[in-house]
């Protein structure tokens, strides 16, 4: 049974030549897990500038949590620090490192993609992200951060 094209794939529209979309009333979001770490990506339409046709990938990978200064383990808490500032500067300037408001330590990475963006294309950008952050979560990770998801972490 053929399908009627475009059509609506999970937060994709796909075209008719099986490219990815993002609908026109808001960004194509998804998540995912890797190693432990949560992985965010939303793909939006670029305006101004960037020239017809282009989407901005954005990816955010939740590193951890930075011990606060009020619980038993506040001694790491300058280890992951210390640690965060070694990704800031070492890490390429594909990607920038941050601390949100809930102490959760994040790794964000950008990218300008044309239209249409294939399963392929889209599948190897968030691999190339997840590989060239690997080392970066390590480092977090050994330095002492919390990993999301454990006892004490809320929200994470």
């Amino acid at each position: 049974m053929p399908l009627d094209m475009p059509c609506r794939l999970g937060p994709f529209v796909v075209d008719d030549q099986g490219g990815l979309l993002p609908p026109a009333d808001r960004d194509a979001r998804f998540t995912l897990r890797w190693r432990g770490c949560v992985v965010r990506a939303a793909m939006r339409p670029l305006g101004g500038g960037a020239g017809p046709g282009m989407v901005e990938l954005t990816l955010q990978a939740s590193l951890g949590r930075v011990p606060s200064s009020a619980e038993a383990s506040a001694g790491r808490r300058e280890e992951v620090l210390a640690a965060l500032r070694g990704v800031g500067e070492l890490a390429p300037p594909s990607l920038r490192c941050g601390l949100s408001a809930d102490h959760r330590a994040v790794l964000h990475g950008r990218e300008e993609l044309a239209l249409p963006v294939t399963s392929r294309a889209l599948v190897t950008r968030v691999a190339c992200f997840l590989l060239e952050a690997a080392p970066y979560l390590d480092l977090v990770a050994e330095a002492g951060a919390t990993p999301l998801g454990s006892a004490n972490t809320w929200p994470g």
